[in-house]
């Protein structure tokens, strides 16, 4: 009887037990749920993300879904909430592919979904890592962005330019609806290389157009690609630049100054005021900004100024500030040398932070976003020291140092509270405060550069170290 009454008490607990320890809801059999994943082959590449995308469904409720490539050790088990239950779900997965795999390997992914009354499908999906995910590489041989053409030369427009992809190119278009161009050149045989080159014709009036290449290359997932390359046709120059740099030199390297705006204009009159580091200085004026084509002024063989792509630099003989004047329509010009009577700010730094400005010494740092250790905030320009700028002991009216850029900067040179300071607006001009005119923004590709602030040209050159 006691062994009885023992077996009883202790199925008893058991099944009490038991029941305590399955907390969750039963749910009724339902139908089996559903997986439909966007493509059944996946491109990647080594040390590349790729995404896992797919419909979830079930009648009832979800309750996960397992995502498994055991070669790449991958195992995710992602579980939904069942209060209130999820019915459908769009997967959206990423994973990043080892660096050390090859291009020529395969796997398969393996999607399993589960619902909430424990019915579960599989679907495989393969993934290839031989994939190719860059647009066909356009280069602009002419025009260049922000290329002038003057009409009171010449009102015809070289359209130049290569493509290249390895998987080869479907088509190439070129649009302008202003100028009412809209070439469409659809490649057979899917070549590796294509150049355009076309010539149009420009109305007389003056204005700005924005030529647009569109591109598509023949891999499997089509990679496509839009190059937007903007043009100023006009009866006179808007801009020119003074370039010391030797022809050939990728104009669009440096973040800010180079080459370098001008700092009047009447009429076509354009003055500039230029610091020669060296003795014979070679300098060129340009006609756009970002490449020594289609106008360079230079000297031509009977050392007269001409618009040339081909003609020699003009020679500044010794080290030293000059006052240049130039007219590109009458192709004359002149040199000055001058000695600068602006402020000279020494010892700069030896700066020092003071409440009392009798006692304050003046440093400058830097403000401003896109810079390494750079906010807008005056104390924060004092105590990080990396970011003060020195006395160049050649040149008293310049000072010196190095940034680290991150992306797209804007900025302003500064002492405590904005004393002194010079704003870095556009065209790489720096005002000393107060001033007119929003700091600009300037892209540039991350990487250290040396930073010259010239007080006396009130310009900034921030170049690629």
């Amino acid at each position: 009887m006691k062994k009885i009454t023992f077996l009883f008490f202790l199925t008893f607990f058991t099944i009490l037990y038991t029941g305590c320890q399955d907390n969750g809801p039963d749910y009724p059999s339902s139908d089996n749920p559903t997986v439909v994943a966007a493509t059944t082959e996946i491109y990647g590449a080594p040390n590349k993300k790729f995404e896992i995308k797919a419909a979830l469904a079930d009648d009832l409720g979800l309750k996960t879904v397992r995502i498994q490539i055991p070669e790449l050790s991958l195992d995710k088990v992602i579980t939904f909430e069942t209060d209130p239950l999820l019915t459908t779900y769009n997967l959206s997965y990423f994973f990043e592919i080892p660096a050390d795999r090859g291009t020529s390997e395969a796997f398969k992914i393996k999607l399993t979904v589960t619902d909430v009354s424990n019915n579960s499908v599989d679907q495989e999906i393969k993934l290839r890592l031989d994939g190719e995910f860059d647009a066909p590489a356009v280069t602009m041989i002419t025009p260049k962005e922000g290329a002038v053409i003057l009409l009171s030369t010449s009102n015809q427009m070289p359209v130049n330019f290569t493509v290249n992809d390895n998987s080869g190119i479907d088509f190439v278009e070129l649009k302008c609806d202003a100028l009412g161009i809209n070439e469409l050149v659809q490649l057979q045989g899917a070549p590796q290389s294509y150049t355009f080159n076309k010539t149009f014709t420009l109305p007389v009036t003056a204005a700005n157009y924005v030529l647009t290449i569109n591109t598509r290359d023949k891999f499997a997932i089509p990679n496509s690609g839009t190059l937007k390359i903007n043009v100023v046709a006009t009866n006179e120059y808007p801009a020119l630049y003074l370039c010391d740099q030797p022809k050939g030199t990728n104009l669009t390297t440096d973040a800010v100054g180079v080459p370098m705006y001008f700092h009047e204009k009447v009429g076509q009159d354009f003055t500039f005021k230029y610091y020669a580091d060296s003795d014979n200085k070679e300098v060129y004026f340009l006609g756009q900004e970002s490449d020594f084509a289609p106008h360079c002024f230079g000297l031509n063989s009977s050392g007269k100024l001409a618009d040339d792509v081909a003609s020699s630099p003009i020679v500044l003989p010794t080290k030293g500030y000059y006052l240049i004047k130039v007219n590109p329509n009458t192709l004359l010009y002149t040199v000055t040398k001058y000695t600068p009577t602006s402020k000279v700010w020494s010892n700069i730094a030896n700066g020092l932070w003071h409440d009392d400005a009798a006692l304050r010494r003046p440093f400058v740092s830097v403000c401003g976003g896109g810079i390494q250790g750079a906010n807008w905030d005056t104390w924060n320009a004092w105590t990080q020291t990396s970011l003060h700028l020195a006395n160049n002991s050649n040149n008293p009216y310049q000072l010196v140092g190095e940034y680290t850029l991150t992306g797209t900067m804007e900025c302003t040179f500064t002492g405590q509270w904005w004393d002194p300071s010079w704003r870095l607006i556009k065209n790489g001009i720096a005002t000393m405060s107060p001033g007119g005119n929003g700091n600009a923004k300037y892209p540039a590709a991350p990487g250290v550069y040396k930073v010259i602030v010239d007080t006396e040209l009130e310009r900034a050159f921030i170049t690629k170290k």
